[in-house]
């Protein structure tokens, strides 16, 4: 960790801390082996995650006929892949604390759908689609420590990033000297989770300056300048125009891919935003 960002840290009064099992189960995105049963006994342990994901799982979104009481009762009606993600965006969500002058709300839901899309454009192109998913969850998670560490600094960055003179990326390095990308980056490390989620967590801001090139970090890039598009009800032909082809090229898609399936991929939803009631 560079000393700016450890500085950062020592700022921030209360570092987010994620529940053990949350943890466990990222790190166990790639097990085909991982013990469902136990699990969801670890998962019922945690009663604030337990019951947000018991919520949403009754919700009309879900349209199940019966009244799910467990989250072992939820794994057999919904399946452990659909569980997970409901768990682990519970988790997190639950992680963060409100914030005063940021829109929490909007934050999370444009993280829901950066991470919808990537996992969508990870199982696309043959990638790890839950890996995807939780990179394009946990990718913008430095902007929240940034206002907890340096609130009137992150105020002023989102009022000239909405001007739209710059990027974040580039108004971050100005003022402290790193970006939210890094931090994240770090904030992955500070929770212990695997290379397998920090290494594309750490290139998704610019996939292309590593290789090799990771396909992960190369669907959360797209994902995010789709979700951000779909944010400021850009249209179709203007998103188009501001994907990156070389990336798209990585992810192995054909020039005509997004033409097809832009619409598509912006209509997605999460399911999740019943977690922020």
């Amino acid at each position: 960790m560079s000393s700016k960002i450890n500085n950062l840290f020592s700022e921030v009064n209360n570092v987010p801390q994620i529940a053990e099992v949350i943890r466990i189960i990222i790190n166990q995105l790639s097990d085909p082996d991982i013990d469902l049963k136990e699990v969801a006994k670890n998962v019922e342990k945690e009663q604030l995650v337990s019951a947000k994901v018991l919520r949403l799982v009754n919700s009309a979104h879900f349209g199940l006929v019966k009244k799910i009481s467990s989250i072992e009762e939820a794994v057999v009606l919904l399946g452990m892949i659909k569980l997970k993600t409901l768990v682990v965006a519970s988790g997190i969500v639950s992680s963060v604390p409100e914030i005063k002058n940021f829109d929490i709300k909007q934050f999370w839901l444009d993280s829901f759908s950066t991470a919808t899309y990537a996992r969508w454009l990870a199982n696309a192109s043959g990638s790890n689609a839950d890996i995807a998913f939780t990179v394009g969850l946990l990718s913008n998670l430095g902007t929240i420590l940034i206002h907890l560490g340096y609130p009137q600094d992150a105020v002023e960055i989102e009022q000239l990033i909405k001007q739209g003179d710059h990027t974040r990326a580039f108004l971050e390095n100005m003022r402290f000297g790193f970006t939210s990308q890094e931090v994240t980056t770090e904030l992955c490390k500070f929770w212990q989770f695997s290379d397998d989620l920090i290494i594309p967590i750490s290139q998704c801001g610019n996939p292309l300056l590593t290789k090799p090139v990771s396909k992960i970090a190369c669907s959360v890039f797209i994902a995010k300048q789709i979700s951000l598009c779909n944010a400021a009800k850009i249209t179709e032909e203007e998103t188009l125009a501001l994907l990156s082809t070389e990336i798209i090229q990585v992810l192995g898609f054909p020039e005509s891919f997004f033409m097809e399936k832009l619409g598509d991929i912006m209509a997605l939803e999460s399911g999740l935003d019943g977690l922020l009631d």
